[in-house]
């Protein structure tokens, strides 16, 4: 009987290597995954660097004095007809467009470029669907096609934004 416990320690005692190479590997592995998350989120930037307060302090300062620069420049009101299929109802689309220039001396070029401003608009809005224009998405994508034709038409002059003050779809 004694002989049989002797194997059994024995047997034991060789599979414990791996055992104990699980036992400590495996919360390791878990450490270093989850520590790798973390840092992959996003979420561990701000124990790892100590000098990004002080520049990210100097990155809003320097966001402020453009945005004291900026004008706003509104586009005539608009009413449009929709594409619409043959035999179908017409669709009226009314939309009052507001630019965001990047300086005040851009004005002068956006008033002069104004008819082709107006025609680009109408050339793309003549052209959509009620189907496109339906939902959060359809007047984000709007913003974003319009924000795009601006920026090609008035080339030298830098659009920031579009701004979307009045839409009315009959």
């Amino acid at each position: 009987m004694a002989e049989n416990e002797e194997t059994q320690e024995q047997a034991t005692s060789q599979g414990s290597p791996m055992k104990k190479i699980l036992m400590l590997g495996v919360p390791v592995i878990l450490i270093v995954v989850a520590a790798f998350g973390v840092y992959m989120s996003g979420m561990a930037d701000s124990f790892f660097s100590f000098s990004s307060s002080s520049s990210s302090k100097m990155e809003e300062e320097d966001d402020e004095t453009p945005k004291n620069d900026l004008l706003f420049y509104e586009v005539p009101e608009m009413l449009i007809n929709l594409s619409v299929r043959p035999g179908q109802k017409p669709i009226y689309f009314k939309i009052k467009v507001v630019l965001e220039l990047a300086s005040p001396e851009d004005s002068p070029k956006v008033e002069k470029m104004l008819p082709r401003v107006i025609d680009s608009l109408q050339f793309y809005l003549r052209e959509m669907r009620l189907e496109e224009l339906q939902g959060s998405m359809g007047t984000y994508r709007l913003k974003e096609e319009l924000m795009g034709r601006m920026n090609k038409v008035l080339a030298p002059v830098r659009v920031n934004d579009v701004l979307l003050k009045d839409i009315l779809i009959q």
